[in-house]
């Protein structure tokens, strides 16, 4: 964990010191720097318990590309407890976001992202992985104020001949969801709240082992907390599993969050 907040730490320095270099750098087209550090009780990816119902320590920093829609990112997971040290992880994001048919009712959101899973404490011939995901979302096609989403990911091994890929875990997900920003007509909310539901179809993701079959719904709540020069993002999920080749149980997790831009 020391080694993952260092390495952040001295990402944001050195995009700090490049920026210092430039400072006829318009407001347009600054780079945009977010630093986030989130705690949550479990790490759940892709309906998947990956600590055994152990918190993680997973902070990030996300680097917006001068105003153009592309981004990078990086982010970070180490468990709380000890007997998970080899599971320690650093995702890199590149991802580009844009908006198709601005000006009406039909207007849609969409972002494309590549990921790469490395293992810091395993070799990466043997367990880093990759994923494609393409996300769509209509944030004014219903005037009540859901919003519904859509994403397609696609996950295969880093390397083609690797134990990763014996696993035999390349293979979609798709994920149909809502969100919802709770505004009640007459009443003041003391902090926003925003409702979350997806549910998640798996196309042969994760192995052989893992059926093709509707496998969870995830239902969440989360509100923003203006605090200093950030903000504080609770949140709290449930996981309905109707899969037991992705996960045994049903799960409840909660996460805690701290982010600044720059």
């Amino acid at each position: 964990m020391k080694n993952i907040t260092i390495f952040v730490i001295g990402l944001i320095c050195a995009v700090n010191c490049v920026l210092a270099q430039d400072a006829n750098l318009t407001q347009e087209t600054k780079l945009g720097i977010q630093l986030d550090v989130t705690w949550v009780s479990k790490y759940i990816w892709h309906g998947q318990d990956l600590y055994e119902g152990r918190a993680a320590f997973q902070p990030s920093i996300n680097i917006d590309l001068f105003g153009t829609g592309f981004s990078v990112n990086v982010w970070s997971s180490s468990a709380c407890s000890s007997g998970f040290v080899s599971s320690d992880e650093f995702d890199y994001t590149v991802a580009y976001t844009n908006s198709l048919f601005e000006d009406t009712k039909f207007k849609i959101d969409y972002e494309l992202k590549w990921l790469y899973y490395d293992y810091t404490r395993i070799s990466s011939d043997e367990a880093d992985s990759q994923e494609f995901e393409f996300s769509f979302s209509w944030p004014d096609i219903f005037s009540c104020g859901i919003v519904p989403n859509y994403t397609l990911s696609y996950l295969y091994a880093a390397k083609g001949d690797s134990p990763a890929a014996a696993l035999e875990m390349e293979g979609c997900l798709h994920t149909f969801g809502f969100t919802y920003d709770v505004n009640i007509p007459k009443v003041e909310l003391p902090l926003p709240l925003t409702l979350s539901w997806d549910i998640t179809y798996n196309d042969g993701q994760g192995g052989p082992d893992f059926a093709h079959d509707w496998a969870y719904i995830t239902w969440g709540a989360s509100s923003y907390i203006k605090f200093g020069p950030g903000g504080f993002t609770p949140a709290v999920y449930y996981q309905t599993t109707m899969d037991k080749s992705v996960n045994e149980e049903d799960e409840f997790w909660c996460s805690f969050s701290y982010t600044v831009d720059f």
